[in-house]
């Protein structure tokens, strides 16, 4: 998945930019909160650097320097730009895109049987 040439438009950048950390923060407390499905493993690699957030060409907004691994695979975590939902948090592996939460915040049904698949490919 390629990156396309960014250039931030205020206020416009602040909201999608928030609420991609958003997204991350709460994947973030239910990886430390222990509060993942059956079956999954999340790791987000630490790396203490400020965030360095892009947008790939096909509009997902992520943090490029902070990894996500699902089930030992690494997994692109990121949100869509401009989007008006509370939780607008997808994944994507293999050109296929999955929902993260459902509306109530919580793990959605698509993203637990994509995570879960993981286990039976590694």
């Amino acid at each position: 998945m390629r990156e396309a040439q960014h250039e931030r438009v205020i206020p416009r950048d602040f909201f999608n930019e928030a609420k991609l950390l958003k997204c991350m923060g709460m994947l973030s407390l239910k990886i430390l909160d222990r509060q993942l499905p059956d079956g999954v493993e999340i790791e987000i690699e630490e790396r203490g650097e400020p965030f360095e957030i892009r947008l790939t060409d096909d509009g997902l907004l992520h943090v490029n320097n902070y990894p996500v691994t699902v089930n030992g695979r690494t997994i692109l975590f990121g949100t869509t730009y401009n989007s008006k939902e509370a939780t607008p948090f997808y994944c994507v592996a293999d050109y296929v895109e999955y929902e993260v939460f459902d509306i109530a915040g919580d793990f959605s049904t698509e993203f637990i049987e994509f995570a879960t698949s993981l286990v039976e490919v590694n």
